[in-house]
């Protein structure tokens, strides 16, 4: 009966300890864009939220990111919407850095380096055969436990 008596004891304590641990936060993200008719013409802002313990912070991060951006006007700034989530993945954007060009792209994948490949590649598609090989990664971060390679 001691032995029964015992085990109880240290079951109950091993589920105190358990429940007593951290536990780890569920790793949130957003990406906002404001993405206007001619990019060429009026740019584009964008903006990202990661890291937050719920979506409203990651979605209020990265509206106000997209609408502080400083390379765009306030009517890009207007667009600015949740584009998507990249919980536990990686976000990546592209553009050609060449004010009035067209090329911009972004992505989000399961490692960072497929997000930037991604993300150039869909720049590198709407910037056209002679703005193409100018598209650099302008920014790629990663989610929660998303893996940084």
């Amino acid at each position: 009966m001691r032995t029964l008596a015992g085990g109880f004891v240290l079951a109950a304590g091993f589920s105190a300890l358990v429940v007593l641990l951290p536990q780890p936060s569920r790793a949130m993200s957003a990406f906002a864009a404001g993405i206007p008719d001619d990019v060429a013409k009026d740019g584009v802002a964008l903006g990202e939220g990661h890291g937050f313990s719920t979506r409203a912070e990651a979605e209020n991060q990265a509206l106000y990111k997209c609408r502080e951006n400083q390379d765009s006007t306030d009517a890009v700034h207007a667009l600015c919407k949740i584009i998507d989530h990249f919980d536990n993945r990686c976000l990546a954007t592209a553009l050609d850095p060449k004010a009035g060009t067209p090329g911009w792209g972004w992505a989000i994948a399961n490692t960072k380096n497929d997000a930037n490949d991604q993300a150039l590649s869909m720049c590198r598609q709407s910037a056209g055969p002679d703005r193409a090989p100018y598209c650099v990664v302008t920014q790629s971060s990663c989610d929660g436990a998303a893996t940084q390679k």
